[in-house]
């Protein structure tokens, strides 16, 4: 302590250099803790407290400290306990302990303390100078560790993000992951990415606070894109309070940043920014880091543009399709009418012969197929470009329900089957199109009932299941193949093996269901097995409540 009283200039450099270090004494005697703070004090460290284990463990928690000086003899947890539990914790794992015993430890004591990962020990009473060593060497180890475990950090984030970002279809998101993923590796306060217009102005802004604090507004400098143009290089600006590409805003409390350009193959295509509130944090490191992933950023941010463009291209091409098989469909609806009306007309202008009615009989069955197919067409081109938007209506969907099936009762019946509705559901409202939804369980029903052999079982039943009306149709008819299923919704798909290979349709009905459920905010799902029947599930969303 004379010593100490002896030193009347500080040694402002060291000492402030010193301050960054946080140092968790633990001890229960209170005038052994007094002494260590104040000789921590002395040397520019910043001293942290604990009297116990448990207390001891909550503050390494809470404080991350870089050194803890850890007595042995404690209430609630001793020494060894608690030195166990922070090496088993993979934050703190790193801090280095240095255990202080008020006498000394035997042989078998001080190898428990190694094995359980302590990294000094001192005896009590201590030599001031001794500890003081101590504790600046396993601080320089320290901090030669953490900026190794730094700087795998950091190289270990360019393939990650590389590889994260390559999965994105959306700009937002690769801002997001970019920032967020480069601002915390890189210790930065605040990450903004601003997108350029042909003209330099900025057309889109993305930014995020690591701690949470009012993000600040980026004023981007002529000087600045300037630069970036003529070099195509990124800049680190060490001091935001004098620096010609860099104008502070009010209030700000940014005093360093980095910047890195986001070029694509062509052009620039903005610019990547990291903030600290610390004079000269950013590094010649952190600007190459920050460069080689902007680089990968760009070729992101220019695929999910190719991207976005194809999706567009192929959305007027999808619009144009529909609109041609629309118009040609209803061109094709007259001629077949035609040949319709006029096959009709043959029996009435004079007698025919048995194989004429037949050639006859073929001609009708022909055209009502491709009647029917021409209408399905239509039908799913109306739904696609959204004809029926306006024509939807708050409906009782159990009453619709129970109304369709008993369209099909005098069907099953024929074909001496037990057509059944099981409804959990006294009432539930749906908002839809009326002539759609008919549409879409009067397929799924007939379907259920042309699959299914005579004297089969064709169950409807009707539930609510998270805010949807569900309508299951269930039979236990020829079932569909697993290979057949993922494509059982697919245009013109039909399954075409055993008993179903006779058995006419066009390929057009569960589409048309598919495409009416997506319309409303729904979905049509199956279940099936071959032989042992199928379940075909429609989910429809139900009116909001008041």
């Amino acid at each position: 302590m004379e010593e100490m009283k002896q030193s009347t200039q500080p040694r402002k450099k060291e000492e402030a250099e010193k301050r960054k270090f946080k140092i968790l004494v633990a001890d229960d005697r209170p005038d052994n803790v007094t002494l260590l703070v104040r000789y921590l004090e002395y040397e520019g460290y910043q001293p942290v407290t604990a009297q116990d284990g448990e207390e001891t463990l909550i503050k390494a928690q809470d404080e991350t400290p870089d050194l803890i000086l850890l007595d042995v003899d404690m209430p609630k947890k001793n020494g060894f306990a608690v030195l166990e539990e922070v090496r088993s914790n993979e934050n703190l794992k790193h801090i280095p302990i240095i255990i202080l015993t008020a006498a000394r430890l035997d042989s078998a004591d001080v190898q428990e303390g190694l094995n359980l990962g302590a990294d000094d020990y001192i005896t009590k009473p201590f030599d001031r100078r001794e500890l003081m060593a101590r504790i600046r060497t396993k601080l320089r180890v320290k901090e030669a560790e953490d900026a190794t475990r730094q700087r795998n950090r950091e190289l270990s984030l360019l393939p990650e993000i590389g590889k994260e970002l390559s999965a994105r279809t959306d700009i937002k998101d690769i801002a997001h992951i970019l920032l967020k993923r480069t601002a915390e590796t890189l210790g930065a306060v605040q990450g903004h990415m601003l997108m350029v217009a042909q003209d330099g102005s900025v057309a889109e802004r993305y930014q995020i606070s690591v701690l949470e604090s009012e993000i600040e507004q980026i004023n981007l400098q002529e000087n600045l894109l300037q630069h970036v143009f003529e070099t195509r290089q990124g800049v680190i600006v060490e001091d935001a309070l004098d620096n010609e590409y860099w104008l502070m805003s009010e209030n700000s409390q940014t005093r360093s940043a980095v910047v890195a350009p986001l070029f694509g193959r062509r052009d620039l295509l903005g610019l990547l920014f990291l903030t600290h509130e610390q004079e000269n944090y950013f590094s010649l490191d952190h600007l190459l880091l920050l460069q080689a992933i902007a680089s990968q950023a760009a070729i992101a941010i220019e695929n999910v543009r190719l991207y976005q463009n194809v999706t567009n291209e192929q959305k007027q091409l999808e619009k144009i399709k529909n609109e041609f098989i629309a118009t040609a469909s209803h061109d094709l609806k007259n001629p077949i009418m035609s040949i319709s009306g006029y096959s009709n007309l043959l029996s009435k202008a004079g007698p025919l012969n048995n194989q004429q009615e037949e050639f006859v009989g073929r001609i009708q069955h022909s055209t009502k197929n491709m009647l029917e197919l021409v209408q399905n067409m239509l039908h799913l081109t109306e739904i696609d470009l959204k004809k029926s938007e306006t024509n939807r209506e708050s409906v009782d969907a159990t009453a619709l329900l129970k109304e369709i099936v008993g369209e099909f009762e005098m069907q099953a019946t024929q074909k001496e089957q037990k057509l059944t509705l099981q409804s959990e559901v006294k009432s539930a409202r749906i908002h839809v199109d009326v002539l759609q939804i008919k549409q879409a369980i009067r397929n799924l029903i007939g379907n259920a009932i042309k699959y299914t052999p005579n004297g089969g079982n064709i169950t409807v039943i009707a539930k609510l299941v998270s805010g949807y009306f569900e309508v299951q149709v269930q039979d236990n008819g020829y079932g569909i193949p697993s290979a057949d299923l993922p494509h059982i919704f697919d245009r013109f798909y039909r399954v075409r093996t055993g008993q179903t290979t006779e058995i006419e349709g066009n390929g057009l009905g569960l589409a048309i269901v598919k495409s009416i459920a997506e319309a409303h905010g729904g979905d049509v799902s199956v279940q099936s097995e071959a032989g042992k029947g199928s379940s075909f599930i429609l989910d429809l969303p139900l009116v909001a409540s008041a």
